[in-house]
């Protein structure tokens, strides 16, 4: 009788669990099952992504010659691109003395053109420096960009700058497995054979069809291995009671949150997202990022990648400089912080590294970092004070260069 009372409870349980998360997906499309490992490609989206930012070589990149819209709230930032591909300048003067390459935070995310950090660092000098920044990408992607521009030669110094969690991001093929719902997101990536950098090509194609992208996913999925890592790890499959036990206190503190807000019943809120539950995914990606740097192979990676780009650039004649710049959830994470930071550290021994993270923890975060969903990018004020410490980090050791 017991084995039976058993039994119906955990049916009963399984029934319950399964309810509650398909409810929940609703407002928070980061529970995944099974039908999101081949989601549903919108045709026209997935043709202006083609048309508009997909490139074989690096992934994707903002149209040259183009205009977009960054917004903090209801608030539009306008930014422009310039035809040679570099984010638009205030003033343009005779000769341009850096380059600097990398993500989200090298292009300077929800500033105007004239408060990017490059811009305010060039305001009083007579030179420009040249933002070749893309949103989400990675070290791989900065340094491809770099190989594949061709820049004047008055170019002394280059940058490569990027989050922490870049050393996720180089080891990724298709977003979608380690940033749940970014499904355009195909890229090339490095691998390590025998200790050598090989350069694995991009999956798709310009020319490649929506009926083809279900093939594609499937190779990817034994080359990727945030499949298994993050995405399998994290997908709701029968039983779903297993499932909801693996990750338990993620979950549950999603659902509590969801219940508290009476956002797990409510259809109101269908395709909301609320920049709280955003925060605790970035934060579980973040804390997730940072074991990463305790990972041999992601470590020697990393390595080997950085010593390409100052390989790379001792060829072209330019000087390498590498910077840290930490997101807000970085700083947050006072245990697991370190690993990074000692990491970098040791690396600074082979190539001129800036790590942002010691300089900006003595800021004011909330005057530093916009408060947005995706954590937060640095503001005028926080890209005003970078640009004063990059600077004075970079003449520390090449003044006569400046």
């Amino acid at each position: 009788m017991l084995i039976l009372k058993i039994i119906f409870f955990a049916i009963i349980l399984e029934l319950l669990i399964q309810i509650i998360i398909r409810k929940a997906k609703k407002n928070f499309p980061w529970f995944i099952n099974k039908i999101d490992m081949y989601p549903v490609f919108d045709k026209d989206k997935y043709k202006f992504f083609l048309e508009n930012s997909f490139n074989k070589k690096l992934g994707w990149i903002r149209k040259y010659n183009s205009e977009g819209f960054d917004r903090i709230g209801l608030k539009k930032i306008k930014f422009k691109i310039s035809k040679e591909g570099y984010r638009s300048l205030t003033k343009k003067k005779k000769k341009s003395l850096f380059a600097t390459f990398g993500d989200s935070y090298v292009f300077a995310r929800q500033v105007k053109d004239n408060e990017t950090w490059q811009e305010q660092m060039s305001k009083n000098k007579s030179y420009n420096i040249l933002n070749y920044g893309v949103g989400n990408y990675g070290f791989d992607q900065g340094l491809l960009r770099y190989k594949n521009t061709k820049l004047n030669k008055n170019i002394k110094f280059v940058i490569i700058g990027f989050v922490p969690e870049t050393i996720c991001r180089i080891q990724s093929e298709w977003k979608h497995f380690i940033e749940f719902g970014n499904i355009h997101g195909f890229k090339p990536k490095f691998i390590l054979n025998k200790n050598k950098l090989i350069l694995k090509p991009n999956s798709l194609d310009k020319n490649t069809k929506l009926n083809q992208l279900k093939k594609i996913i499937k190779k990817i999925q034994s080359s990727d291995r945030f499949y298994k890592e993050r995405f399998k790890s994290n997908m709701f499959v029968f039983p779903y009671t297993y499932s909801f036990i693996k990750n338990f206190k993620f979950n549950l503190s999603i659902l509590s949150y969801l219940l508290v807000n009476r956002m797990l019943f409510s259809f109101k809120n269908t395709g909301l997202v609320n920049e709280n539950l955003f925060s605790m995914v970035v934060k579980r990606n973040v804390k997730e990022a940072h074991k990463y740097y305790t990972d041999i192979y992601s470590k020697k990676l990393l390595n080997k990648i950085i010593i390409n780009f100052k390989n790379l650039a001792k060829l072209r004649h330019h000087i390498p400089i590498i910077i840290i710049f930490p997101q807000l959830m970085d700083l947050k994470l006072k245990k697991t912080r370190k690993v990074y930071q000692n990491f970098f550290k040791e690396m600074a021994k082979e190539i001129h590294i800036i790590d942002l993270t010691s300089f900006v923890l003595k800021q004011d975060l909330k005057k530093f970092y916009t408060n947005d969903k995706y954590g937060g990018h640095f503001s005028k004020f926080g890209n005003r004070v970078i640009s004063k410490i990059i600077f004075s980090e970079i003449k520390k050791k090449y003044i006569q260069k400046l």
